[in-house]
């Protein structure tokens, strides 16, 4: 038993030895596999430049939308320049009353004597000084815009009132039951809020007292928001 197996493994080792060791690659093959190598190069090569184009691309966008300081840039002479509160130094300022009904009702009107466009929106401050500069003392409350008393058409872009160089505001009031009695010319005061600051618009046309009708019931004074002038 032990000869047949020692015959067996040589006739093995012999038919091993007749099997060719394949030292070199056929050129046929090392050619295929040089193409499909350079093609995969190739494609690899195309692939990273397409991916740095974009992110190249990407980045001058970003930079050209947000510009060096974070903001969109605005070219000159493309879009106008955001219009700002209006300030007391902006405006001119003229009251104009006149009687009605044992009460005096008119209008502030603010004209924008500035060299650039301003808005004004909501409702200001007023108040009256008597002749000796003391103020009066008077019961404010809010009073619808003189637009609406009218029944007229809402002004576009109302409750905010954007004022162009020249053009004109108006806060309507009435002031009804001047007492104790006041003699002598009042001046008004109209403080535009937000820090804006205040102006004298008095006039001629301010120095209306109403008269004192009922001594035992308060001085009210109604006082309107911002509007477009009807003047202009």
């Amino acid at each position: 038993m032990d000869d047949d197996l020692n015959e067996l493994e040589q006739v093995l080792r012999d038919r091993a030895a007749e099997v060719p060791h394949i030292q070199d690659v056929p050129p046929t093959m090392l050619g295929r596999a040089r193409r499909r190598v350079a093609r995969n190069a190739v494609a690899s090569v195309l692939g990273a430049v397409l991916i740095v184009a974009g992110a190249s691309a990407g980045v001058a966008n970003l930079g050209l939308l947000h510009g060096s300081g974070g903001t969109i840039p605005v070219h000159s002479g493309s879009v106008a320049p955001p219009s700002t509160g209006c300030a007391a130094s902006d405006l001119q300022g003229r009251v104009s009353l006149e009687g009605a009904m044992g009460s005096v009702e008119g209008s502030i009107d603010l004209t924008n004597v500035g060299g650039a466009t301003c808005i004004l929106t909501g409702r200001p401050a007023v108040s009256i000084s008597d002749a000796q500069g003391n103020e009066v003392r008077v019961q404010v409350t809010a009073s619808e815009p003189q637009w609406k008393v009218n029944t007229a058409p809402q002004p576009q872009g109302w409750p905010v009132v954007s004022l162009q160089p020249g053009s004109a505001a108006s806060v309507r009031v009435r002031w009804s039951n001047a007492c104790p009695q006041l003699s002598g010319p009042v001046s008004w005061k109209i403080d535009l809020g937000n820090g804006a600051g205040t102006l004298d618009p008095s006039s001629a046309d301010a120095s209306f007292v109403p008269p004192c009708n009922g001594p035992t019931e308060p001085s009210t004074l109604e006082v309107g928001p911002f509007e477009p002038s009807a003047g202009g």
